[in-house]
């Protein structure tokens, strides 16, 4: 016998005395929102001393370094207004509310990384070809202040949103930015060291040339996952087909079909579904209930909504016939 009406359970609200909360999302927030500004304000203050002495001493590596951190402030900047701007409730016009502001931040950041990698990789081939006097002792100054302060930024990210409950997409993108421009920094060190010693003055192009690969290594990483978000993709670490196996193992579901997994901002996991159910042990009005608390304790979804009841022309708007296994 199959259930004849269609039930619909969506998590987060009240169903049958269960409430379920999202506070978790919200605090995660809030925490990224407060490690991103206060990062903005750090390397937007070395920005403008990084930048004054790589013109002074002539040193692309410095300059190029300088670049990439004034992308790095952009990106702050930006990704901290999305943090904050992603705890707003939804509203009757943005009903998944604005958690997909964090990844719309992480997407842009990608392309800012793309375009200084470029830029930085032009300029340095140019002084590959011919190489200028660069005034190496400040500068190597400069950049070692700058490792520092981009290697207490990179640490104090990650492993303050590891202590709570994991980095967002947005974090990553900006853990990339900070990590190029630490590497930019070694990079800018060990030219300032060779050309100090030995005078090689290609060596700073050669660090400038360094600096790039590490941004487009990590603007394609970053733009991959986000636009991965975008389109709606499947969420990282979560397997459709063990979900679907899962899904249909479960006692009195049959016929499965129309399911979809996706993400907002990286960290959460939507699922809808529509099934049949059969008649058996538990009353067919608390098998979508059963299934969704499954859901939840298996794969840590947090947003669930299921349909249970028939698929004919009258019942589902979708073709799920095609999509029966």
């Amino acid at each position: 016998m199959i259930h004849r009406f269609p039930v619909l359970l969506h998590q987060g609200h009240d169903h049958g005395g269960q409430a379920h909360s999202h506070d978790s999302n919200n605090s995660q927030g809030n925490g990224s929102g407060a490690r991103l500004t206060l990062a903005f304000f750090l390397t937007a203050a070395f920005l403008l001393v990084e930048l004054a002495t790589g013109y002074w001493t002539n040193s692309l590596a410095l300059i190029s370094d300088a670049f990439h951190m004034l992308s790095d402030t952009l990106a702050l900047g930006l990704s901290a207004w999305a943090a904050r701007v992603s705890l707003r409730r939804p509203t009757p016009e943005k009903t998944y509310g604005f958690k997909r502001f964090e990844v719309l931040a992480a997407f842009a950041n990608a392309m800012l990384l793309g375009v200084f990698g470029v830029t930085i990789a032009f300029k340095a081939a140019t002084r590959l070809w011919a190489p200028q006097a660069v005034n190496a002792e400040p500068m190597l100054i400069v950049a070692v202040l700058g490792l520092l302060l981009n290697l207490g930024i990179f640490f104090w990210i990650r492993y303050a949103g590891k202590k709570h409950g994991g980095h967002s997409l947005n974090e990553e993108g900006v853990l990339w930015h900070v990590a190029g421009d630490a590497l930019g920094s070694i990079a800018a060190i060990a030219a300032g060291s060779i050309m100090v010693w030995t005078g090689w003055m290609r060596a700073d192009a050669i660090a400038g040339l360094m600096t790039a690969g590490v941004l487009f290594f990590g603007a394609q990483r970053v733009l991959r996952q986000s636009t991965h978000i975008l389109v709606e993709g499947v969420p990282q670490g979560v397997d459709s087909a063990t979900v679907r196996e899962a899904m249909e193992s479960f006692p009195q579901v049959r016929a499965l079909h129309d399911l979809h997994l996706w993400t907002l901002s990286g960290r959460d996991l939507y699922l809808s579904a529509h099934f049949e159910v059969e008649s058996g042990s538990l009353p067919e009005s608390e098998v979508p209930r059963a299934l969704r608390r499954e859901l939840e304790t298996r794969f840590g979804a947090q947003h669930v909504t299921l349909q249970a009841g028939p698929c004919g022309p009258d019942d589902c708007g979708n073709d799920c016939g095609n999509d029966r296994r």
